[in-house]
Parts: C-alpha cells; structure tokens; sequence
C-alpha cells in the first residue's frame, strides 16, 4: 500500500472516531454528528483511497446505523433509489452497444468521413468522441475510442513525441470529458445529484420538483457545446499539425469497416431499443427515468442481444454500489440536520448569491482532479443546498451547477478514467495537460453565462447580489 493509501487508511477511522466521541455542539443533533463523522471517513478515504471507492461508499452505508445516525433499515432503504437502478440500466445499455458492435461502426463511419487532413481528422476524434456521449456514457466512449486512436497513431507511425499522436488522445480524453455534461445518458454524475436533491426537498418538507430529461439537457448541453470548442482550440494552438500523409490511417479505418461487414440484425435491434429509450425518457417524465432503463435492459435481454455473461463483464457494478453508498451518506446528511448546521457554522452569512455560486463551481472543478466526480457530489450537493437558501438562491440551481462543474476534470490522470487511459498510453505527461485549465476556465466562463443569462428562460435566476 502507497504511503498516502495507508495515512488515509488510519487517518479516516481516526477522525470519524473523534468525531463521534466529541461533544455535541450547539444545535446539531446526536444522529447529526454521527452523520458527520460516517462523512469525514468517507472524505478521507475517497481523498486517499486506500481501498477501492466503492468499497468506501459501502462502509458508509454500513456506519450509518452502526453509529447512530439512523436505522438500518432506512439507511438501506436509501441505498436502493431509482438513481441506482438508472446508472445499473445506461451502463447495460451501453454494454449492449459496445458488445454488437454497433458503438464501433458508428465511431468509424464518423472518422472515416472526418480523414482528410490532420486537422479534421484530430477535429473529428474531438466531436465524435462529444457527440456518442449523448446516447453512451462518457466512460464507454472512451473505451471505445481509445483502442481505434492508438490504431490511428500505429498506422500514422507516430513517435511518442509526436505532436499529432498527443492531440489525437487528448481530443478523445477531452471530448469525452466535455461529452459527460451532455445529457442524462452522458454520466451517472447528474442523475446522483438529481436523487440527492429529491431527498432534501423531501426531507425539507417541499414539493417534489423534478427535473426531466430535456430540461437537464438544455441547461448543460451549451456549456458541454463550449468546452468541446475551447478544447478543439486549445488543442489545435499547442499540438499544430505536422504535415503528416494520413493516407494509412485511411486505408486503416477502411479496412476495419469492411471488417465488420454489414449491421446484422442485433445490432438493428440496439439501434431501435436505444433510439426508443430516448423517446421514452423525454416522454416518461423525471419519476419513470430508472424505470425505462431497466424496462429497456430487461427488452435487450429478451431479444436476446445481451447476455447476462456480456452484462457481468462489461457493466462497472462498482459504479452502482458507490453510487447506492453515496447516496444513502447524502441522505442521512439531510435527514439529520447535518447539512444544515454545518453550512450556518462554516459559511459566512455575508456571501451574495454570485459569490455563492463562483465559491461552489470553484471548489467543485478543483475536487474533481483528484477525487472522483461522484464523490465531489455527494460532499458537495448535500451541504450546498441549504447554503442556496441561505444566500437567497434557487436550490434547483445546484442541480445544475455542482454535477457540471465536477465534469471540468481537463487536467489530472486522477480526473476521470478516460484521462487516466491516455496516460497510461504513455504518450502524455502531466505538462502536457496543464493546458487543459484554459478549457476549465471557458467552461467556468460558460457556465456563469449560461446563469446569468440562459438559465433565467428556464425559470432557474440568481438573485441580485455580490458580483462574481
């Protein structure tokens, strides 16, 4: 174990322990300050990781009850939410695409009409990879993806300290990461954040105020939109092209086309499954969003165009469970007053809606290079709620901007997984990366746009206050 895994690994237990044995402050409940220390674990351990991160939202899950913080049957009743089913129904959708080929031909239709130039071919890896996140999750594009890259970069026999090679990666890491904002199907990120929010309108005593999918899409889209257009710029002024004859690159996207023949009939049947998922969803309404995946997933069992085999070697059930487990620390957070407490005692009351809102995009991004988004999430969303209200803002709001400004993760190989894969290619250091805070500040830039100006139209204002 590295030597900051086992620091956490001992810290994490510790503070939770001196958390739970200190004295009650001054308007937070007992089960509240059990809650608190199940967090402070959980933040360390995700921080650290010492073990896997859904191992650490499963012994949150388990402290719950364990501590005090509430009983166990209602500590898993929140471990079994709708958002868990959804995450587990996108992921075997996406499987689904990945193991009939149907992903893969569409990637290399794409390409094979973007083969022209270095640009346009760099340009096209860039905007496939953004687009496909619409329908797959952003993690599947880049698997997808990085194998036909590296057989670009094999073909174009590119050094690894070509500029051409690094741009071609960083296009697909990049365009996925831009991608995972798109839409609901992009991320399970943005579905967590939904589910924690109906649990503190809940626990508030609010009406249910869901968020459907083409409301979501609307308010994130033209922030994904800019950072897939500040990351196609930036690439193309660091990495310019090296006049290389990308014919062999050609001939090798066509040779892998005509590999895969004509689409047969499964994947006809995915096309039209998924296809019929969006409609579903966009129809459905938020409450039926889990419903409809695992509806779709039980049909591509049924056709017979998904094994259960494929299901258990593609899908990342680790995802689920870290998810279930996030959730259930989120809620008990709620529910116990934590949240609350901990904003009026951490915040000052001063802060203006603007100065709110930059504080909370901030502190997002910077997490989420070296802590997983989800995690980010489930810190973050379940204290900021209430500190909305505080500063006079729509807490609808969140539901928005924590999940967006937790997918500007440009720079590190801790950021995201498909950032971790192109590393691992050994064509990338992190110098190379840096660059990708320019495309984290236009997507900052754009995301304060898309407040102030766009999401007013959706009914979603912030209110007059400090200037950001």
């Amino acid at each position: 174990m590295k030597p900051t895994a086992a620091f956490g690994a001992v810290f994490g237990p510790l503070l939770c322990l001196a958390i739970h044995l200190a004295p009650l402050p001054v308007g937070l409940a007992p089960e509240g300050k059990s809650a608190l220390a199940v967090l402070s674990l959980c933040i360390i351990w995700w921080l650290f990781s010492p073990v896997a991160l859904p191992v650490t939202s499963l012994m949150g899950l388990a402290l719950l009850p364990a501590l005090g913080a509430m009983p166990t049957a209602e500590a898993l009743a929140l471990f079994g939410n709708p958002s868990v089913f959804f995450v587990i129904g996108v992921f075997l959708v996406a499987a689904v695409m990945h193991r009939t080929g149907l992903s893969m031909r569409i990637t290399l239709l794409g390409l094979r009409r973007a083969s022209r130039s270095e640009d346009i071919l760099c340009f096209g890896v860039l905007g496939l990879s953004w687009g496909l996140c619409s329908i797959v999750v952003s993690h599947a594009v880049a698997a997808i993806m990085l194998p036909i890259v590296l057989q670009l970069i094999q073909a174009l026999d590119l050094g690894p300290r070509s500029r051409t090679a690094r741009r071609l990666l960083l296009s697909m890491a990049w365009g996925t990461v831009a991608g995972s904002n798109l839409t609901l199907l992009s991320s399970a990120r943005a579905t967590l954040a939904l589910d924690l929010y109906g649990n503190w309108r809940e626990n508030a005593g609010l009406d249910a105020d869901p968020i459907g999918f083409i409301a979501y899409a609307s308010g994130a889209a033209p922030v994904s939109l800019c950072s897939m257009l500040a990351a196609g710029l930036v690439l193309r002024l660091v990495f310019p092209p090296e006049g290389i004859d990308i014919a062999p690159a050609v001939q090798r996207l066509n040779e892998r086309t005509r590999e895969l023949g004509n689409m047969q009939r499964r994947e006809w049947l995915t096309l039209g499954v998924v296809l019929g998922m969006v409609v579903a969803m966009i129809t459905a309404g938020p409450d039926w969003l889990g419903v409809v995946a695992l509806i779709v997933s039980c049909t591509l069992f049924l056709l017979q165009v998904l094994r259960w085999e494929d299901a258990e070697r593609y899908v990342n059930w680790g995802v689920a469970l870290m998810y279930g487990g996030a959730i259930a620390v989120g809620g008990a957070l709620d529910r116990t007053g934590a949240t609350t407490w901990l904003a009026e005692v951490l915040l000052p009351d001063v802060m203006g809606p603007w100065t709110t809102v930059a504080m909370i995009m901030i502190l997002a991004a910077a997490l989420t290079e070296v802590v997983s988004n989800a995690a980010v999430i489930a810190v973050i969303l379940p204290i900021s709620l209430p500190l909305a209200v505080q500063a006079g803002l729509d807490p609808h709001l969140l539901v928005f901007l924590v999940p967006i400004s937790a997918g500007f993760a440009f720079i590190l190989p801790t950021s995201t997984p498909a950032m971790a894969m192109v590393f691992g290619t050994g064509y990338l250091r992190v110098r190379h990366t840096m660059i990708g805070g320019i495309v984290t500040i236009v997507s900052w830039i754009a995301l304060l746009v898309m407040a102030a100006v766009v999401w007013p139209l959706l009914g979603l204002e912030i209110p007059s206050g400090v200037a950001p």
